[in-house]
């Protein structure tokens, strides 16, 4: 594949490429919009395939700068970066999964408990990576690669609240930053939540960039959208909430395994912590925003939100799974060999 003047020549087909040539014209995208939209179309018509890892990758370094140098508003880096943000998210948006609500649902309160047992009852909850747990099969160093991943977007979950709470209405701010005060250890920074982490990270080996799975960087990238590229305050507001919800479901799990493995509770405080708080600040979050919460158009942007944001967090628990799968297939076969 060559390039000319700053364009590329000769291009195939997108459908006639392979996927190593698909990835190559990703890298040249940049300043090519229609091309990018072309291939955001291919990577969600085949989500989890190479085209898609690589788009969340490219993603995941976006968000990594804007977190650490800022907007760049009026820059070239600025114009450039949003062009392919919103280049990106407007063909996902295309691919989202479409469910009404019920019709019978009119009021609030009833949706609440109506979206409470959806959220309760989604795969993100029932991942078949839980088993592993339940069961004990996780070799120590299977356990730090899960944790290296569960790490990408815990250390940064209180840089979401902290943006969304821009944008939401004054009266609901105070919920927020109640979470915030509990994420950074209720005044007690050494026990804030990125603090409580890192001792049972460095217990099993710590973390490697290489750790990082396309999946994970899913969820983040889906956090940014939702959270600091807000449109509107529903949506985010029924992610970040069911998001807080749901984890408690799935982490006493993985607490249960850690403590039969005879860690110190002070090694698992940090989901000691989570099992206690998060239902609390999931049950916060919906309580503050109900008034915002008026007509059908409304729950219904909640409910896109919330089930958005959990199938993000599923497909990181898919590919933690998968990776340990992979491990056990390449020891099996080189043992074989």
């Amino acid at each position: 594949m060559q390039l000319a003047s700053g364009k590329l020549s000769k291009l195939k087909n997108l459908g006639d490429m392979s996927d190593e040539e698909k990835v190559a014209l990703l890298k040249f995208s940049s300043g090519n919009i229609k091309l990018l939209e072309e291939l955001a179309h291919d990577a969600f018509q085949n989500k989890g395939g190479r085209v898609w890892r690589e788009i969340q990758f490219l993603l995941f370094d976006l968000n990594l700068a804007l977190m650490s140098d800022g907007f760049a508003v009026g820059t070239a880096r600025s114009e450039t970066e949003w062009a392919m943000r919103n280049a990106i998210e407007r063909v996902e948006q295309q691919y989202q999964t479409q469910e009404e609500i019920p019709q019978d649902l009119h009021d609030p309160e009833e949706f609440l408990v109506w979206l409470k047992k959806r959220i309760a009852d989604h795969r993100v909850n029932h991942n078949p990576l839980f088993k592993i747990f339940d069961n004990d099969d996780l070799s120590e160093e299977e356990l730090r690669y899960f944790l290296a991943n569960y790490r990408v977007n815990m250390q940064r979950f209180h840089l979401h609240v902290a943006a969304f709470s821009l944008i939401v209405p004054f009266e609901m701010r105070e919920e927020l930053y109640h979470n915030l005060h509990d994420e950074f250890g209720q005044g007690d920074f050494s026990k804030a939540h990125p603090n409580l982490f890192e001792p049972l990270m460095n217990h099993f080996g710590g973390a490697r960039d290489e750790d990082v799975n396309a999946e994970t960087c899913y969820l983040l990238n889906t956090k940014i959208n939702l959270c600091w590229f807000a449109d509107g305050l529903l949506h985010g507001l029924g992610g970040m909430g069911g998001l807080e919800l749901s984890i408690p479901l799935q982490q006493r799990r993985v607490l249960a395994h850690l403590r039969r493995r005879g860690l110190s509770e002070e090694l698992v405080e940090f989901f000691v912590v989570h099992c206690e708080l998060d239902e609390e600040h999931g049950d916060g979050w919906f309580a503050a925003g109900m008034p915002h919460m008026r007509t059908r158009e409304d729950f219904q942007r909640v409910f896109n939100g919330a089930m958005r944001m959990l199938e993000a967090r599923a497909t990181v628990y898919d590919g933690v799974l998968q990776g340990i799968l992979n491990f056990r297939n390449a020891k099996q076969e080189e043992i074989a060999a």
